[in-house]
């Protein structure tokens, strides 16, 4: 099992989509550009996000990280975890792993502090399959951004989430099993109205 160790969180800039960002922004009300920076395209990565081109340079979009120490933490990690657990990106909930036929095969470059495998297979599947279907929308809309020459960082955000239409694909949370319903108390029955006292003739 996932050891919870937060290197992920702290090693790289995490790569995220159109989805993903509508999904964070309606989970904390806070606008895309406020969490999200454009990086310079990085050789060699194991991810499939496009690049698109911000303000003349082949960029990816990644969550606004800051540096210390030589980590690069995201803004949504704390000490206690992720903030954003129930809406965080695609590539965070499939990490450290990748489809391989009809299951999932470990990452090489991963981080994790030593080889481990998922308890819920059907669960990461899901995610996967989902992640590359975003993925995929992404690239075609990339590839539009693209055509068109770019432009600043805001101006794709625009795009892009105009582009995407509609409300974002919900991640594939496993059901929460329903509390049972505590039964009514029954009411007590109203006590009856003393007779009036009546005067004698």
């Amino acid at each position: 099992m996932c050891l919870r160790c937060g290197r992920c969180c702290t090693s790289f800039g995490v790569c995220v989509t159109p989805s993903d960002i509508a999904r964070i922004a309606r989970e904390t009300g806070e606008a895309p550009e406020t969490f999200v920076m454009a990086i310079p395209e990085q050789p060699g990565r194991q991810r499939a996000e496009p690049a698109v081109l911000i303000d003349g340079e082949r960029s990816l979009v990644v969550l606004r990280y800051r540096e210390a120490q030589g980590a690069r933490f995201c803004p949504f990690y704390s000490p206690g975890g992720c903030s954003i657990y129930g809406a965080r990106p695609m590539l965070c909930r499939t990490y450290p792993f990748v489809l391989a036929g009809h299951g999932v095969a470990g990452m090489k470059g991963r981080v994790c502090p030593r080889d481990w495998k998922p308890s819920g297979k059907r669960q990461y599947v899901a995610d996967l399959e989902q992640y590359h279907r975003e993925v995929e929308r992404y690239a075609k809309m990339a590839a539009g951004w693209n055509r068109g020459k770019g432009g600043g960082l805001d101006a794709f955000l625009r795009f892009a989430l105009r582009a995407a239409g509609g409300p974002p694909e919900p991640p594939n949370e496993p059901p929460e099993p329903e509390e049972p319903e505590e039964p009514e108390e029954p009411e007590e029955p109203d006590e009856p109205d003393e007779p009036e006292e009546s005067n004698p003739p």
